[in-house]
């Protein structure tokens, strides 16, 4: 019985080391960034680049006899997250090349293992540079922003210059808390909106008393930080 236990276990461990390398190999991932990033000519901030890289990808049996849907499958999952290897977030590829004619198998595995070559777009800004956004948040601590819709940013009360700037407190009357009950329903989400920016109050310009970001809500402002978490880039921004 004692002969026949340790057999099973060493089965079940061999099983569990096979199990744990089939895994290994279901992850695609960059193995060489082929060159230095540079800035795309198409756009002017140097906070988008254009990065070649080497990938090893693991194709599943399913995209046999289409292995270039099955690569876009696979490079799609980079999309909009944050890539170590290229040191950004990935917006897009192109240019993808197989470097074998062959994919190899590698033991019992059914995933066909090979190199590609693929160019990204990548978005990486650096410190010091400036860039613009849309303010979507305003309080006495921050002030909040979208860069091109879609990347976080954020300026902190510290990070306003004192001299230029300062906080005005809104003031509530009875006349902006009623609300026509016939249009309720249609200006619900606008108000509540422009309710979630204005409530508190704003920043504006010391001089001339106007809002910060003015009519159109856009903010020039300076990288001083660059923070990744969850696959997702915070930036953190200056007036000074």
């Amino acid at each position: 019985m004692a002969i026949e236990d340790k057999k099973r276990k060493h089965k079940h461990e061999k099983k569990e080391k096979k199990d744990k390398s089939h895994k290994k190999h279901k992850s695609s991932k960059i193995v060489q960034v082929q060159s230095e990033k540079k800035p795309a000519s198409s756009v002017v901030s140097s906070s988008f680049s254009e990065v070649n890289a080497k990938l090893y990808l693991h194709l599943a049996p399913m995209w046999s006899g289409k292995v270039m849907d099955g690569v876009n499958e696979q490079l799609n999952a980079f999309l909009m997250k944050y890539v170590p290897e290229v040191d950004g977030i990935i917006l897009a590829h192109t240019d993808v090349q197989l470097l074998t004619e062959k994919a190899t198998i590698l033991f019992d595995s059914p995933f066909s293992h090979f190199f590609v070559h693929v160019k990204f777009l990548v978005w990486k800004p650096k410190k010091g540079t400036k860039l613009v956004g849309r303010i979507n948040l305003q309080s006495q601590d921050h002030i909040g922003l979208l860069i091109y819709g879609t990347f976080n940013a954020s300026i902190p009360r510290s990070r306003i210059s004192k001299d230029l700037y300062e906080w005005k407190a809104s003031e509530t009357n009875e006349e902006e808390e009623v609300v026509d009950n016939d249009a309720e329903e249609e200006t619900a989400e606008n108000y509540s909106e422009e309710r979630k920016r204005s409530q508190y109050g704003e920043w504006i310009n010391k001089q001339t008393g106007a809002s910060i970001g003015q009519d159109d809500a856009s903010l020039e402002f300076t990288v001083v930080d660059i923070i990744e978490a969850n696959d997702i880039l915070t930036v953190t921004g200056s007036l000074l």
